[in-house]
């Protein structure tokens, strides 16, 4: 499959089911520290050497959700790289970077006979013609929906944070009082509570990551809107660089937290459309 034969859609297309499969790894890598931090009590209510079974469990459970997210991680890169050439291809017409595409493509592209699936007809909102006019309507409207849904998915897994760490506190005061107990056992639980203690810090180190994001797509937002003024002219002569450096920071905002679930995407996709429509002026 060469360059020439996908569309803008088809390679965002492409992107956004390296993304779903992101999401899905990503999902995974925060389900299984759940079971660490079962393990992790179980173990506290355990006496005799039995104890270090679950330990040796939470241990494997934890290799498993670093896999995971070390998986979800490569997807994710691949995803956002691909959204980046879909974008600019619809923007500009072509790319000069034809060898990384080809390169890309040879990593992402499905089994023979296997289409890809392309976006939905109208992903792009923007009516401006080729240029760096319609780059510039590609990156804000991006930044716009990437502003919002950071910040949906922020909140989302900070009550979940917050429920997880009431949860885990409760039942650790309740279980320490009712344990058994033996000098040689310390390790194995303090070795597992660790291991729950990491897991948690992963989902802090997350949500503060959508938050960043958030906080770097507003500016995104701005910086663009800035741009809004400019006609196509002034844009090439006179903003080229400032667009490259947008167009840089755009990459390495999406790039630095993890993808949106899709159920959420879903759910907001709608009121994400209309708001962008009264916000372009084509409602």
């Amino acid at each position: 499959m060469t360059n020439s034969q996908l569309s803008p859609l088809e390679v965002i297309g492409l992107a956004d089911r390296q993304l779903e499969k992101a999401g899905d790894w990503y999902k995974w890598s925060r389900r299984l520290p759940i079971a660490t931090f079962a393990l992790s009590i179980f173990s506290i209510f355990i006496s005799n050497p039995y104890t270090y079974i679950p330990t040796l469990l939470a241990l494997g459970v934890q290799v498993c959700s670093w896999i995971s997210r070390d998986k979800a991680g490569k997807l994710h890169s691949n995803g956002e790289e691909g959204r980046a050439y879909g974008l600019s291809l619809d923007a500009l017409g072509s790319t000069e970077e034809r060898l990384e595409l080809h390169k890309w493509l040879s990593r992402v592209t499905p089994a023979p006979g296997q289409a890809p699936e392309p976006a939905a007809p109208d992903y792009f909102a923007s009516i401006s013609p080729t240029g760096m006019r319609r780059l510039c309507d590609h990156l804000q409207e991006n930044a716009f929906w990437n502003m919002h849904q950071y910040q949906k998915t922020a909140a989302h897994y900070t009550r979940i944070l917050c429920i997880f760490t009431a949860v885990a506190v409760t039942s650790v005061l309740v279980a320490i009082p009712l344990a058994s107990g033996g000098g040689s056992l310390i390790f194995a639980r303090v070795l597992v509570a660790a291991l729950a203690s990491g897991a948690a810090m992963t989902q802090i180190s997350e949500v503060r990551s959508w938050k960043s994001a958030e906080a770097k797509s507003e500016r995104l937002d701005a910086r663009l809107d800035l741009l809004s003024a400019f006609s196509e002219e002034d844009l090439r002569r006179d903003k080229l660089g400032t667009i490259l450096a947008v167009f840089g920071d755009y990459r390495v905002t999406t790039a630095s937290a993890p993808p949106i679930p899709k159920w959420l995407y879903d759910r907001e996709k709608d009121r994400l459309n209309e708001l962008w429509a009264k916000r372009a002026g084509t409602a």
